[in-house]
């Protein structure tokens, strides 16, 4: 487990070398709130993040549903009991086990894995909504719900799995061999980079994503990485 600091960014990665799974606590300027739960462990490093700022844990959001980004959170309810559980409300189906496309979706399966026991959340997130310094922004194609928060203090954005730096800054579904797991666990290619694009509108400083180190002054990188995605569309 290792914790790195960017501005009021704290990411802390289980496995950085094997199997890198993010999380993020965003400070504010009283409070703390912290960005996916893929993993219990988790939890300590958030509560020590909390005892070294002396300010409370108010939020926990969760950029989608699967597995890698969830399975921790039960244990983080035991641990910050008052802190308030959000997902998008299209992901929260995904939670409650129904995989069933909407009218309006892509006919293609949604794929990657999901957590065997039932996560509780508090409420749903929407487009545009803020929470502290973040606002929410819809960047589905991972998954169908898939959202990414835009932080106004260090004009970060953290991206979930629409991106990953891990393997190589890549749109989610493009295939990075040292690092395929995204791709394989993407619901729609199409949407993802239209979701990257809405991303790159957003002009961060500083990517974060589920998979991979923090990447600042992302832009180039970010264009090319689209750029590549589009050519595989084209080419399909």
């Amino acid at each position: 487990m290792q914790v790195a600091k960017y501005k009021n960014i704290y990411q802390i990665t289980m496995l950085p070398k094997i199997f890198p799974i993010n999380c993020f606590v965003i400070e504010q300027e009283d409070s703390l709130i912290v960005i996916d739960m893929g993993v219990k462990n988790f939890t300590k490093k958030v509560a020590d993040i909390a005892e070294a700022t002396k300010k409370t844990v108010t939020h926990l959001l969760l950029t989608h549903a699967h597995g890698d980004h969830t399975a921790g959170v039960n244990d983080f309810r035991t641990i910050f009991p008052d802190a308030q559980i959000g997902i998008s409300e299209r992901d929260q189906l995904l939670l409650d086990g129904d995989f069933s496309l909407k009218p309006d979706e892509v006919r293609t399966k949604i794929n990657g894995g999901f957590p065997k026991i039932t996560v509780h959340t508090d409420f749903t997130l929407h487009h545009g909504q803020t929470i502290g310094s973040l606002t929410v922004a819809a960047t589905p194609g991972h998954t169908p719900g898939s959202v990414s928060f835009v932080d106004n203090i260090s004009n970060a954005v953290i991206a979930g799995d629409a991106f990953q730096t891990q393997g190589g800054l890549a749109v989610s579904r493009t295939l990075k061999i040292k690092f395929p797991f995204p791709k394989i666990a993407t619901w729609d290619y199409q949407t993802s980079i239209n979701s990257a694009k809405r991303i790159l509108a957003y002009k961060p400083k500083i990517l974060c994503v589920g998979h991979g180190d923090m990447l600042i002054d992302p832009l180039e990188a970010m264009a090319d990485a689209i750029e590549l995605a589009e050519r595989n569309m084209r080419n399909r």
